[in-house]
């Protein structure tokens, strides 16, 4: 709660005159309303009703007045779902230099320089967004998986950690696991490894292997999955490498080529 207003406040100086005017109007009457649903108890449910109503449509008027952003974050996760970084970069950077950005919309900015390799950047705008948004999980996971491709194992441990702890989803539990190992910490990317299987071949593959890698009493990863999930590794070391992240895979890659010889 403390969260929305604070952000409210924020976009408030972004919308037009109109949703200002809006809004503001709505919040003396709710407060009109409370005064009188306190003092005259005969009134009392009128007024609630009252404020009930209205603040529904102050919701309303919010969303008015940010629907220029949110039609920005649609296209921009168009492009981005897509593979079309760029696209979703230069949406992006065009309502970031305006002032009309916020955390949600900062982060897949900072997630789309990521997947150009662009990590500098990508670390500094992720971390504007976890300074917008301390108690959301999702910028606060994508700066992990920056610092990660950047090779700071023990940053990304720890963001990752804090993202976990704030509710996100189970799976990047297995981000958390990567790094732990990453960093040599292989018992406790055992735990984080072993909690949770993924759905895409790619996750599989790593997992698979990273496992094998720390116990081999593991099965390895079959060679069907390795040609499935490969190519997004390769990909992945390739974007990354000038990193010690990218030295790393590509060792990765070249074991997991040579287990289909």
């Amino acid at each position: 709660m403390i969260w929305a207003i604070s952000r409210i406040r924020k976009d408030f100086k972004t919308w037009d005159r109109f949703t200002q005017v809006a809004v503001i109007s709505g919040a003396v009457l709710v407060i009109l309303l409370l005064v009188v649903a306190i003092t005259v108890p005969d009134l009392r449910q009128s007024a609630l009703i009252g404020v009930g109503g209205l603040l529904v449509v102050s919701e309303l008027a919010v969303l008015w007045g940010n629907r220029g952003m949110i039609s920005l974050y649609g296209q921009a996760q168009r492009h981005y779902l897509e593979g079309e970084f760029g696209a979703a970069v230069g949406l992006l950077e065009g309502a970031r230099a305006r002032g009309k950005i916020d955390a949600r919309s900062l982060t897949l900015l900072g997630n789309s320089y990521r997947q150009l390799g662009r990590l500098s950047e990508s670390e500094g705008v992720l971390s504007e967004a976890v300074d917008k948004a301390p108690d959301l999980y999702f910028p606060r996971y994508g700066f992990g998986r920056t610092l990660l491709a950047k090779g700071d194992y023990a940053g990304a441990v720890e963001a990752i950690r804090q993202a976990v702890a704030q509710g996100a989803p189970t799976v990047v539990r297995l981000d958390l696991g990567e790094a732990y190992y990453r960093l040599g910490a292989f018992d406790e990317a055992l735990i984080e490894l072993d909690s949770t299987v993924p759905d895409e071949s790619y996750r599989k593959l790593m997992r698979a292997y990273l496992l094998h890698q720390i116990r081999f009493s593991f099965s390895p990863p079959s060679p069907d999955l390795i040609r499935e999930g490969l190519p997004y590794w390769i990909a992945s070391a390739d974007r990354f490498r000038h990193t010690l992240y990218g030295e790393a895979l590509k060792n990765d890659i070249e074991d997991l080529q040579g287990a289909l010889n």
